[in-house]
């Protein structure tokens, strides 16, 4: 009897005869989001993918997510992501990596939960990737400090205004590879240089992020093409 009891008090049973703990039968406060778009531009690539997901603030993981399918330019895509639960504060439109790690969002949108379900309008959205937010990297992970605007180790200069020339299919000083070759990350110095010791450097660079998304961001950079 007592067993009876005590299982009688942890879990409480529905009509269909199943048993579930009593805090999967409280209220459900879950909404679904949908959304329209026009896209241009490039999308997924080969370790990062498009999709629209739901986010707690500060966090880089989704909570729920969605892969978006990608039509022709001009096509609009409707995107639906249901159980979007109590703690998600916005949704984006984002690459993941492989991880489930957003990289970079193209749109994000606050939501209001207290009026329920959420429909975004039709909104234009290009897939292109902002430099200035490449050129933060740099600047985020003191790059800039030996590398600047007006000098810089190796000849590099890393300053705004500066580092997408001094990259871009710019011959690196130390190695027979491109310092940044558009769409492959395995021919460009800069991603060897920042994750391994390379014996070609005077000083060690693959301690220098701080941040494995920064990395992240200029591999997925590097890999949609290089664009400024």
């Amino acid at each position: 009897m007592f067993l009876q009891a005590l299982i009688g008090g942890l879990f409480v049973s529905c009509d269909s005869g199943d048993i579930y703990p009593e805090n999967k039968m409280e209220r459900n406060d879950n909404i679904t989001v949908t959304a329209n778009f026009i896209l241009s531009g490039n999308a997924d690539t080969e370790n990062y993918q498009l999709y629209f997901a739901a986010f707690e603030e500060n966090n880089a993981l989704p909570i729920v997510w969605t892969k978006v399918a990608k039509e022709d330019d001009g096509t609009t895509v409707n995107v639906t992501l249901d159980n979007v639960p109590p703690q998600a504060d916005s949704v984006r439109l984002c690459l993941l990596s492989i991880g489930r790690r957003a990289i970079y969002s193209f749109a994000s949108y606050g939501i209001d939960k207290a009026n329920g379900n959420i429909e975004i309008p039709l909104e234009n959205i290009s897939l292109k990737m902002n430099y200035y937010k490449i050129q933060n990297i740099y600047e985020r992970n003191t790059c800039t400090a030996c590398h600047g605007t007006e000098s810089g180790g190796a000849g590099l200069l890393l300053g705004a205004g500066k580092s997408y020339e001094n990259l871009v299919n710019h011959p690196a000083t130390n190695s027979p590879k491109m310092r940044v070759e558009p769409f492959h990350i395995e021919n460009s110095f800069l991603i060897e240089a920042l994750t391994s010791d390379t014996s070609s450097l005077r000083h060690p660079h693959h301690t220098m992020m701080h941040n494995q998304d920064d990395l992240n961001l200029l591999k997925a950079w590097i890999e949609r093409g290089s664009e400024r």
